[in-house]
């Protein structure tokens, strides 16, 4: 009975885990997509410096204060407290810090007006203290259900308030105000919703006995922020606010393809190598079987991102964008890559080969810093394609370790992903073919909406074709065909 439970406990937990995901995408981009009609590339830009400062805190700072919550067997209510106070008082500390810097940090950017949007949205490093002992609480008692609710209700609360406060004129503190009403609000719901109240527990013992797992996680969480929002940190610093507002609208385009459906397919991964644990044969029929269906969903909706970019940024985000479309198609391949990379890392951890994943992450940021320092001159389109580079230079070689590692031929891997990879070129070129013919012809809606109804006919039926050929040679690309269609199955287990 108590297995039972548990096990329907995990799987709820998953489903509301995906919910809460989800939501947050998709809610993000339609408050981001309506904002985007009121304020400028500028606005933008300034908000997302400002963010980049708050997301240090959360996955460097409070994540690795919160570690020992998620190591500890049966954590207490004593060690939840030592967590909220520790969080609390680095929160305050980091939130003075972030406003009384505010004045230097604007100049280091020369941007002026950056100054009030970092003093404003210090006050979120508080609240982000304040709720991460809570947040860590609800997920160890599997609580996923109650931190779906709060990430539904204090995005659509925080993006009404920040759409009404851009249509009345307020500009960047607009975009500010959102993000601290949204911090705000979730902080409150997470509170009603734990029914815990946390006391100040100041314990040496504690911080002795956990420091080193915290160290150690702050240290990873470094490089995770780095390869993850340094490309958007080297575009404000070389070329200013402008320029990282129509980054960050690429950006968000391109990297909610990749977040919905890799991310979830990565977490479909853990489950999958750990069942195959040493075993090389099964480690190789995973692999290329969530290869395979990542592939499958991602690179057609990128392609259809890259090649579409002009008519589906004027669409959505309005004409004053255009100025990011070319970055769009760059950065569709980057995420189409970086898919593959961030899978090839987790069979890295599977396979107990730890440092290849870090090394292989250092070396990318390492040349993206390098190149863009280079290629900065020839604007936003020159910094994107520099990043695309780092991780063209690197994915050869963590294709070629892995390789190595569950002795993984080519053929084989031709065999598993011929079908997408054919689908999604013949799908560039028919896209590329009827935009060269038609946009003589059509409005920008028409355009997006005539390719789309292409993409549905078009790509499946080259993946059909394809995989059809290849299965009267080998078996592999049947097996990754049925894992598609029964894609219920991976999230089961």
């Amino acid at each position: 009975m108590n297995q039972k439970s548990a096990s329907g406990g995990l799987a709820s937990g998953s489903i509301w885990s995906i919910v809460d995901n989800l939501a947050q995408q998709i809610l993000s981009f339609a408050v981001f997509a309506v904002l985007a009609r009121f304020l400028t590339p500028d606005a933008f830009g300034l908000l997302t410096i400002a963010h980049l400062f708050i997301l240090f805190t959360r996955l460097v700072v409070f994540d690795a204060i919160a570690m020992p919550i998620v190591r500890t067997a049966i954590p207490n209510d004593r060690l939840y407290s030592w967590v909220f106070t520790c969080c609390t008082a680095v929160g305050l500390l980091l939130a003075g810090l972030m406003f009384l810097s505010a004045g230097f940090v604007s100049s280091l950017f020369r941007a002026p007006e950056l100054k009030t949007v970092l003093q404003g949205m210090s006050v979120s490093i508080l609240f982000f203290g304040l709720v991460r002992a809570y947040e860590a609480r609800l997920v160890r008692n599997m609580m996923f259900r109650q931190l779906a609710i709060r990430s539904i209700f204090s995005v659509t609360i925080g993006g009404a308030t920040g759409i009404a406060l851009a249509a009345s004129g307020w500009g960047a503190m607009s975009l500010v105000v959102q993000q601290v009403t949204a911090s705000g609000l979730a902080l409150v719901l997470v509170v009603m919703q734990s029914r815990w109240l946390p006391s100040l527990v100041f314990d040496g013992a504690l911080t002795r006995k956990y420091w080193n797992d915290i160290r150690q996680v702050g240290l990873t969480g470094v490089l995770g922020f780095a390869n993850a929002n340094g490309d958007s940190l080297l575009v404000g610093i070389f070329l200013g606010p402008y320029a990282t507002g129509l980054y960050n609208l690429a950006k968000r385009v391109t990297s909610s393809v990749y977040l919905v459906i890799s991310s979830s397919m990565h977490k479909v991964a853990l489950p999958v190598f750990s069942d195959a644990g040493m075993d090389l044969a099964a480690l190789r029929r995973g692999y290329l079987k969530i290869l395979g269906i990542t592939l499958f969903c991602v690179a057609p909706l990128l392609c259809f991102q890259a090649v579409l970019a002009t008519p589906l940024v004027v669409t959505v985000f309005g004409e004053k964008w255009l100025p990011a479309a070319p970055t769009v198609g760059a950065l569709a391949l980057l995420y189409l890559i970086s898919s593959i990379v961030q899978l090839n890392d987790y069979l890295f951890f599977a396979l107990g080969k730890n440092r290849v994943p870090v090394l292989l992450g250092i070396t990318q940021l390492t040349l993206a810093t390098g190149l863009a320092a280079v290629f900065y001159r020839f604007g936003l389109l020159g910094m994107s394609l520099s990043f695309c580079a780092a991780y063209l230079l690197v994915f050869p070689v963590s294709q070629l370790l892995l390789s190595r590692e569950l002795g993984l031929s080519l053929r084989m891997t031709w065999y598993a992903l011929a079908p997408p990879l054919v689908g999604t070129v013949i799908l560039m070129l028919g896209l590329g073919a009827y935009l060269l013919l038609m946009q003589q012809h059509f409005t920008n809606v028409v355009l997006v909406g005539g390719a789309a109804f292409i993409a549905c006919l078009l790509y499946p039926l080259m993946v059909g074709i394809t995989g059809w050929h290849i299965r009267a040679v080998n078996g592999t690309w049947h097996e990754v065909s049925l894992s598609v269609i029964r894609l219920r199955r991976f999230f089961v287990r």
